[in-house]
């Protein structure tokens, strides 16, 4: 039998991957569950902030992902409010 030898990844790296991950991706993650309304109103305002010479990682970006994600947990019944 041939084993694998697979090395653990050093968890510094894993920190650093996951800081960069864009807050566009999180957003596709939940897109597609979202109520319409809620959707075009993020897209709206995102859109609006990246014509106005914003960048997808300014924190206004990351609030309106945050606001979709917890549009999200509270349609599954997690989060409250």
């Amino acid at each position: 039998m041939n084993q694998i030898n697979i090395k653990p990844v050093p968890v510094e790296l894993v920190g650093e991957t996951l800081m960069n991950i864009s807050p566009l991706y999180l957003l596709s993650t939940v897109a597609s569950k979202l109520p319409i309304a809620v959707l075009l109103d993020v897209k709206g305002r995102i859109g609006d902030w990246l014509a106005s010479g914003g960048k997808e990682t300014d924190p206004y970006i990351w609030q309106q992902v945050a606001y979709a994600q917890k549009v999200y947990a509270t349609m599954r019944g997690g989060e409250k409010g």
